[in-house]
């Protein structure tokens, strides 16, 4: 369970992992097979939360007299892992008002896109397992429509708050807490969109960008990556090396990116890997590679205060 500071806004890393995690499903390599031999070597799905453990949020929110006790806490993604990545949050979320023995339910989750790592977790929120009721779902309009025509989530569906997030557009959780959906591209199966998000806090900022094709694609990349505190980026593959001879995944390797961005190394964070990707050993030529050039990889438990 991780623990907050009091009257602080921050950003922490519940996953670093590639839709999939660690163990991968049906895989037998060395990493995964560890990892299915020592659940504790295991990592979860990439994920995000914003936690304000503020006590006049409240108050500065709704107008109203007096606070909520415990924090406010928004997810980034609705992964795989979702009920580990909740209980790491225990302590900010606290008890259910009415449920003995049950987590408060989240104040909303932001998707990014409509991969099966960053919403195959809403299953768990449905009435068989966490069973939420009005869970604010922030995320383009597209996806949203996408979610509520599925029909096998209809039962789901009814205990969802849906608010379409066109790209572009900011949400103001707080009057000094901005979350803007920042559109990029990246494989899209269902015409739906992708978004990073950019995350404006009381004194810093932070860019949250799981998935992207590729950097080239992205026009605004630099202006973007410049532009924040602090950026947690798409690292899912270090080099073609690990595609086994496949073509090129809509991925940005670690390697193009630590030649793209070395003179933004000290505000680059390195998320979303693949189980395959070598930065995950401790040690290894790609880590240190990684580790020289300035960049930092992101581990569950991570903080950045906002």
């Amino acid at each position: 369970m991780l623990t907050f500071a009091e009257n602080s806004v921050t950003a922490v890393v519940l996953g670093n992992m590639q839709d999939a995690g660690l163990p991968h499903a049906g895989c037998t390599c060395a990493r995964c097979a560890a990892a299915f031999n020592d659940p504790a070597q295991g990592l979860y799905a990439a994920c995000l939360a914003i936690v304000d453990k503020r006590r006049d949020t409240e108050l500065r929110r709704e107008g109203t007299e007096g606070h909520r006790e415990g924090a406010r806490v928004y997810l980034i993604d609705a992964t795989p892992d979702i009920k580990f990545q909740l209980h790491l949050l225990a302590g900010a979320l606290g008890p259910h008002p009415q449920r003995a023995n049950r987590l408060r339910q989240p104040d909303g989750v932001f998707l990014t896109h409509a991969h099966m790592g960053h919403i195959g977790g809403l299953a768990q929120l449905s009435k068989e397992a966490m069973f939420v009721n009005g869970l604010p779902i922030y995320a383009t309009p597209a996806l949203c429509d996408l979610i509520q025509q599925t029909t096998l989530w209809s039962p789901l569906v009814a205990e969802l708050e849906f608010r379409p997030m066109p790209g572009g557009t900011a949400v103001n959780l707080c009057d000094d807490l901005l979350v803007t959906a920042v559109p990029v591209p990246h494989r899209d199966e269902w015409g739906v969109g992708t978004v990073a998000f950019h995350i404006q806090g009381p004194n810093k900022s932070l860019l949250y960008l799981p998935d992207i094709d590729a950097w080239a694609q992205w026009p605004a990349a630099e202006a973007t990556l410049r532009s924040v505190d602090v950026a947690l980026v798409d690292a899912s593959f270090y080099s073609a090396d690990e595609l086994g001879g496949r073509p090129p995944v809509a991925h940005p390797l670690v390697t193009d990116t630590l030649t793209r961005f070395a003179h933004l190394a000290d505000r680059l964070m390195l998320t979303h890997f693949n189980h395959t990707n070598p930065v995950l050993d401790v040690g290894s030529a790609a880590e240190t590679a990684v580790r020289q050039a300035g960049f930092r990889v992101a581990q569950t438990g991570d903080m950045f205060t906002l």
